[in-house]
């Protein structure tokens, strides 16, 4: 009996010793596969051949026109090839937070299926993204603006998405070499932390037309709130080296210049310079636009021979709290609506503000009496003042002849004005403005002479093709541009006049 409990403690305490072996093994194996600080294995991020850029458009001319110069800035801060989606003229797109504004270019911005849809579900008359299809349209930068200066003089590449509204993983610019594996989303307007990186390998989902797509943020999740006003973070020019080996960075609104912060390089200041001065300024590329232009320009005296003025007084009556609402709350927004004592003072605002902004010696010239022996002279007290195209015509000479032979200091305006296409048919309004700037002539002065007929080359174009759009009403900035741009200053009345 002795024996038998001697070998049971025996097989007891070998068969502890056994599994204490074990886990002293196993915890000895374990050790020795976890990698230490030394012996790390980092990843080594993929090359690519080509990376790109590309951004989502809103908003007005203006709006684009610096989105696309601060993608150029980009483009040769990153050395990536910039992809530009087409320019949108006519009703412009509001801001919006990354993931609705992606949807509204991808979706709502894409006038086949948007016509199709209005097609099938025959809702032309009661759907108002149906309603307003012809309020807007896209056209190619380049069909404008001289792309290839751009890249000549800075070694910027960039290619055009001309056809469908398909960006990152689903570019549809056709001159993209290769596919897109990888792409990151930077929006600072809508991310907290800048931006966002969508997977090659990630499955993506959608929740609604766009949704969300799954995604791995490099901070935290944002907090803010889609219906609220765009956020304030800022890129600075340090961590653009976070995204620097990615194939294609796609940008939200990048129409926030102080946003986006770029190294202050002696090439980025010569580009920045170019940009302002010869490069991306003048939208001269399509021929017909730009003889028109030079029509009105010879018409009004020639390059440097008269100054450009644009009113925007539904800006201006929007802005003032003290006019924009009428007795019953309602908005006001136009002069029209306006009683005959409030558009007196406005005028006289008006003239006030482009006395103040005309050089000195202009605004001496306009305050001085004219020349009694003058043609002008003449002209101005038998109109007092015409809308007749015969004696607006007559009108202009005598001011031409006036400001070559007596006084080469008087204003001649070229006017773009957002409420009547002539202030002329309208002096009990505009009388103030009218009797210290006589010389101010109109689009609808050069139609009427036969100097302005933009329908005689658009159905031609083959960039304007877009059936049941007024694209001599889309074009007239462009126009506009081409004709302020060849006068001596530029006068804009967009802000609040009133005291």
């Amino acid at each position: 009996m002795a024996r038998l409990i001697r070998l049971t403690y025996y097989l007891v305490a070998l068969l502890f010793f056994l599994i204490l072996s074990i886990v002293a093994l196993s915890r000895y194996q374990l050790v020795n596969t976890v990698p230490t600080p030394s012996t790390k294995v980092t990843k080594t991020p993929i090359q690519f051949d080509t990376k790109y850029l590309s951004w989502l458009p809103h908003g007005e001319f203006t709006d684009q026109h610096e989105a696309f110069r601060n993608a150029v800035q980009l483009g040769k801060e990153l050395n990536r090839t910039v992809i530009a989606p087409m320019l949108r003229l006519g009703k412009p797109l509001a801001w919006q937070p990354f993931e609705q504004m992606a949807q509204t270019y991808s979706t709502l911005q894409n006038k086949q299926l948007i016509r199709q849809k209005c097609t099938e579900l025959a809702v032309v008359t009661n759907d108002q993204t149906c309603i307003t299809l012809n309020d807007w349209t896209e056209i190619p930068w380049s069909s404008l603006f001289d792309l290839d200066a751009i890249s000549t003089e800075f070694g910027i590449p960039i290619i055009e998405r001309t056809h469908g509204h398909g960006w990152g993983l689903d570019e549809t610019s056709e001159n993209v070499m290769g596919s897109i594996t990888d792409t990151v989303v930077i929006d600072v307007l809508t991310f907290m932390e800048n931006s966002t990186f969508y997977s090659q390998h990630q499955q993506r989902q959608w929740d609604g037309l766009f949704g969300r797509q799954s995604s791995q943020r490099i901070l935290n999740q944002p907090t803010q709130d889609k219906n609220k006003l765009p956020l304030k973070t800022v890129i600075r020019p340090q961590q653009w080296k976070d995204v620097d080996q990615r194939q294609y960075i796609q940008f939200g609104a990048l129409s926030s210049t102080p946003r986006y912060q770029l190294h202050s390089t002696p090439q980025q200041q010569a580009l920045r310079k170019a940009l302002s001065r010869h490069l991306f300024v003048s939208p001269n590329q399509m021929a017909p636009l730009k003889y028109q232009a030079d029509q009105v320009i010879a018409t009004l005296g020639g390059v440097n021979h008269f100054s450009s003025l644009r009113l925007n007084l539904a800006k201006v009556i929007a802005l003032d709290a003290r006019v924009n609402k009428d007795a019953t709350g309602a908005p006001i927004t136009t002069m029209d609506d306006l009683d005959v004592q409030t558009q007196k003072e406005l005028m006289d605002a008006v003239v006030l503000e482009v006395f103040g902004d005309i050089p000195i010696n202009q605004a001496v010239s306009a305050a001085m009496p004219v020349n009694p022996d003058s043609t002008l002279a003449r002209i101005l007290l038998q109109q007092q003042p015409s809308s007749s195209p015969q004696e607006r015509r007559q009108l202009l000479d005598a001011c031409i002849d006036y400001r070559q032979n007596i006084e080469e200091r008087y204003p001649i305006y070229y006017l773009v004005n957002d409420h009547i296409p002539s202030p002329a048919s309208q002096p009990d309004t505009y009388g103030p403005l009218l009797s210290f700037f006589p010389c101010l002539f109109t689009k609808s002065d050069m139609k009427h002479w036969g100097k302005l007929d933009m329908s005689t080359w658009i159905s031609s174009s083959p960039v304007l093709q877009d059936i049941g759009v007024d694209y001599e009403k889309m074009l007239d900035p462009m126009l506009d541009i081409l004709i302020s741009g060849q006068g001596i200053n530029i006068t804009i009345m967009n802000v609040s006049l009133f005291a």
